[in-house]
């Protein structure tokens, strides 16, 4: 019964021993399948000599360089189950019945080969391991393994082939059979002699312990030691927890420190002896239990390539978290250790561990946090006042006892507590409250309130000179001083300088100084003036960075915050050189609220958004990190698919040659410093030697654009810097912009032969234009003289003309007035039978009417006879036919033109229009035609009618004129 109480005992401390995590956590940086757009399966991992990361995904082989992820398939879309990397970096990966290698091409882009066209037998599944042993490249599958050495490729058969490694430069397999086997001259021989393994056991790594042994582990048997050719399990009870988990595999971290992966149990740390150091599971941050493989980088850090995602664990890495709480993690606000005791205060209540007896990093303390009782709530501060600790809450203020907070004064919420004197008990303590500044009395290990001075909230509390100072961010500052009765007195100060800002005061007490730090600078307290001056040891340390908060450790290094950043002002002597923490910046609590607690150089803890940052600042730094930057990306960006380098094929010391098209002569580059967990540390600085005047100003941006380069040789140089101490060497891209085709030496060529011949054109032009000049000379003589004869010529036919016109003039004068005369005549003969008819018309008349007379009746018939005398000469008929012969002569045959044009008209109608054409008066016409006047107009009315004349138009009189031009 004994035997059994003690064992049970054994265990179940051996259980809590095991359950016992460190308190410090390292920082675990998250990647998920939408961080690196592939599938959800990771299995491998491994990293080129230059940094970068590889991983065996389920979507194909993927790469992480810091800030870019890229998927590379292989044939038919299989999964990539396992990687390894060559001395010359050449890309081993095994998938699904598939196997070969990537290469990066001449533009630096990853391509693939595959070596299944070099396997006879393809009787083989997924490819789990390989391992790179010199010139051999062995692949595991389950039931073959594969040789790959000097390009041909040897298969070894199997029922089934459980594991393959390497170790103290043997390569190992385990088979079905439960043997355990190295390979040695092309055989496989057995390995152990003396010892066996269980049945059922599936070996899955093989660790090189040195002194000639061997850890091999196994999923569910646990571990076993290999010394010699003797197998002998390893067991203690923290691997038994282990083996209860799966094992995976395994990683040695250190001389004695070796991590497993498991299939349950996340990632375990446990050392040489088979004891738990440290476990990562779901509840430490990684993003499932269910760990595929581990990959220790250059850095020490820690990647788990998971069953959901990628975790990177910054194992090496001095900065570690410290979350109270096991499940939520809020902010926190204030720390303390005392008496061995770590207490923690956060938004939820105060929490408390115990630390071993030890002056080590207690952030590797193996245990758990409480919630120390009473404690729920907002905790602002906790502090240690003559040995005890005290706790300022939103509820109150209380007195931590025993696990337990005894409330000291309900009255309002409180800030913080300081001793008032500075010997040891104080008998007087202050606190800072949310009206003002309380005042208690300390007897028999017992706080009693005495005092108070109510004025404003009191979060920032200073002693200086028997006064106490409290300042509110942006109300001021007041002043606490003590009259005759000793009761407190409070004034306000007067800035009189105007060295307060609207917001953000804040007064420390420093390097044996009353600071004040605001937004407009600076100040230490003078008390020869009894007032505030610009600090010229703050500015000189400090120069233009706004500080928002100070704190001074033992050894005089001045810790600070400023935009959310962490720093420290070392001092060395009488110097001091500023330190930056990266791995802090935008994650500490803020607002006022920062809180930074310097215990000693291996641990300082600093309020954090989520718990706690635990620094062992000794280590930290120590700690270097060869920085590097690669250009891992360029391409033409008005064509996103224009690759001109791919980023795989250079070294970061070596630079590419490309010659680049005009039309791509806007280009896009990406870098990447080669330093993971903190890349939002990296600021980044570009030039481009041949266009840019100098290295561009620092900034977090990892692309680079330049747009419409001239023609040209050019350098593309990128650095990268943690801090200003800590600087990458300088990554370059040599390139060539070609000039475009009518830039070229060809081009210039054509243009040569162009400019010639059109020099030789023209010296031909103007040979032709000089001969055409001469020949017009010789021909304008030729015409001048031409001309001249022409002239003469013209002047003699002018003369000639001008007698022949003046012979013409005359002759037509002679015309005009035979014409005149004919017309005269014309004019005159109808005038005389004009009046010829009226003489023998009035003279018939006469006789007519002498006849009708009664005396004259006897000689009728002689009368008879004078009248037919008359009518006979009256009758022009003769006349008018002679009338218009020689009418038709004078004037160009008018009658006979008018009798052709108008056929139509009445010998009457041409009579008339004679008539008119002689311009005789329509009297005239009457007499000449034996008509009325009103028989005339009727005429001339007909007339016109028929010659289609309207009585708006020209007059008879100058159309018939017209007639005859």
């Amino acid at each position: 019964m004994r035997s059994l109480f003690l064992l049970i005992t054994v265990l179940y401390f051996g259980s809590i021993a095991y359950a016992q995590n460190t308190i410090g956590i390292p920082n675990i940086t998250n990647f998920f399948k939408q961080d690196y757009k592939a599938g959800r399966q990771n299995w491998d991992i491994a990293q080129d000599s230059r940094g970068i990361m590889y991983f065996a995904n389920n979507n194909g082989l993927m790469t992480f360089d810091g800030s870019f992820w890229r998927t590379y398939p292989i044939p038919n879309a299989t999964i990539v189950r396992s990687i390894a990397i060559d001395k010359n970096d050449r890309i081993y990966v095994g998938g699904q019945q598939e196997i070969g290698y990537f290469t990066p091409n001449d533009r630096g882009e990853l391509v693939y080969t595959s070596l299944r066209p070099l396997i006879k037998d393809s009787d083989y599944a997924d490819v789990w391991t390989i391992q790179i042993v010199e010139d051999h490249i062995f692949f595991h599958a389950h039931r073959k393994i594969f040789d790959y050495y000097k390009g041909a490729v040897k298969a070894f058969n199997s029922t089934f082939w459980s594991f393959l490694g390497y170790a103290h430069n043997e390569v190992l397999a385990y088979n079905y059979e439960n043997q355990l086997v190295y390979y040695k001259d092309g055989q496989w021989i057995p390995r152990v002699k003396t010892g066996s393994f269980p049945n059922g056991t599936l070996l899955k790594s093989v660790i090189d312990l040195g002194h000639d042994s061997l850890l091999l582990t196994s999923v569910s048997k646990g571990l076993f030691i290999l010394k010699g050719d003797v197998v002998t399990p390893f067991e203690t009870p923290d691997i038994k927890e282990i083996a209860a988990k799966n094992i995976f595999g395994a990683r040695l971290l250190s001389h004695n420190t070796i991590a497993f992966n498991t299939n349950l149990g996340g990632c375990i740390l446990m050392n040489k002896n088979g004891k738990f150091i440290q476990q990562l599971t779901k509840n430490e941050g990684i993003q499932t239990n269910n760990v595929e493989n581990l990959f220790l980088d250059k850095d020490q850090n820690l990647w788990l390539a998971l069953d959901n995602g990628i975790d990177l664990v910054s194992y090496n890495n001095a900065v570690k978290n410290i979350f109270p709480e096991s499940i939520d993690r809020n902010s926190g606000y204030t720390s303390l250790v005392h008496n061995n005791t770590l207490y923690l205060g956060v938004a939820t209540g105060l929490y408390k561990t115990t630390l071993p007896e030890n002056d080590g990093d207690l952030s590797y303390a193996k245990s758990s946090f409480s919630l120390v009782e009473n404690t729920k709530g907002q905790v602002w501060n906790v502090s240690e006042v003559n040995g005890q600790v005290l706790m300022g809450h939103s509820l109150g203020a209380f007195v931590i006892k025993d696990n337990k907070a005894v409330l000291l004064d309900n009255k309002n919420g409180f800030w913080g507590f300081l001793p008032l004197h500075d010997s040891f008990p104080s008998s007087v303590m202050i606190a800072g409250t949310y009206n003002g500044i309380n005042f208690y009395s300390y007897a028999n290990g017992n706080f009693t309130r005495i005092l108070e001075a109510r004025f404003e909230s009191a979060r920032f509390i200073v002693k200086h000179k028997n006064l106490i100072w409290a300042i509110h961010p942006y109300k001021g500052i007041y002043i606490v001083s003590y009259d005759e009765k000793n009761n407190p007195v409070v004034t306000n100060y007067i800035d009189k300088k105007k060295l307060l800002s609207q917001n953000h005061n804040h007064l420390y007490n420093v390097a044996g100084r009353m600071v004040l730090a605001t937004d407009n600078g600076i100040f230490e307290f003078d008390d020869a003036i009894n007032d505030f001056k610009p600090s010229a040891f703050f500015k000189k340390l400090f120069d233009t960075i706004k500080v928002e908060y100070l704190k001074e450790d033992k050894t005089g290094n001045i810790w600070f915050v400023s935009n959310r950043r962490v720093g420290v002002a070392e001092r060395s002597g009488d110097n001091y050189r500023l330190v930056y923490i990266p791995e802090l910046d935008d994650k500490i609590t803020v607002n006022g609220f920062e809180n930074i607690n310097i215990i000693d150089s291996n641990n300082v803890l600093i309020a954090a958004e989520k718990g706690f940052f635990h620094i062992n600042y000794a280590r930290y730094k120590k700690s270097t990190y060869q920085l590097v930057t690669l250009i891992r990306n360029v391409q033409a960006s008005a064509r996103q698919e224009d690759l001109i380098f791919g980023g795989y094929a250079l070294s970061a010391n070596n630079t590419a040659k490309e010659s680049i098209e005009y039309a791509d002569n806007s280009l896009h580059f990406e870098c990447s410093a080669i330093i993971y967990g903190r890349q939002h540390t990296i600021a980044y600085s570009y030039n481009l030697k041949g266009f840019d005047e100098g290295w561009s100003d620092w900034s977090q941006k990892t692309e680079k654009d330049y747009t419409n380069l001239p023609p040209g040789k050019y350098i593309f140089q990128v650095k990268s810097r943690t801090n200003v101490e800590n600087e990458s060497p300088v990554a370059s891209f040599s390139f060539t912009i070609l000039p475009p085709w009518y830039r070229t030496w060809w081009a210039y060529t054509l243009y040569a032969i162009a400019l010639f011949a059109l020099l030789y054109w023209f010296y031909k032009r103007q040979q032709r234009k000089y001969r055409r000049i001469e020949a017009q000379k010789l021909l304008q003589q030729e015409q001048r003289y031409a001309e001249e004869q022409k002239q003469l010529q013209m002047m003699h036919e002018l003369q000639m003309g001008k007698r022949e016109k003046e012979i013409i003039e005359l002759k037509n004068e002679k015309l005009q007035a035979d014409i005149e005369n004919k017309n005269s005549q014309l004019a005159s003969a109808a005038m005389n039978l004009v009046r010829k008819m009226e003489i023998f018309s009035k003279i018939k008349d006469d006789l007519n009417a002498f006849k009708n007379n009664e005396e004259t009746k006897a000689g009728t018939k002689e009368f008879q006879k004078i009248i037919r005398l008359i009518d006979s000469e009256l009758d022009v008929t003769q006349e008018w036919e002679q009338f218009t012969e020689h009418f038709d002569q004078v004037h160009s045959n008018f009658l006979k033109k008018l009798k052709e044009q108008w056929p139509d008209l009445t010998a009457t109608e041409l009579k008339m229009a004679a008539y008119l054409r002689l311009n005789l008066t329509s009297k005239e016409i009457a007499h000449l035609m034996s008509i009325s006047i009103r028989g005339v107009e009727t005429g001339r009315y007909r007339l016109r009618k028929k010659l289609g004349l309207t009585s708006n138009e020209a007059s008879l009189y100058d159309f018939l004129i017209s007639i005859t031009g």
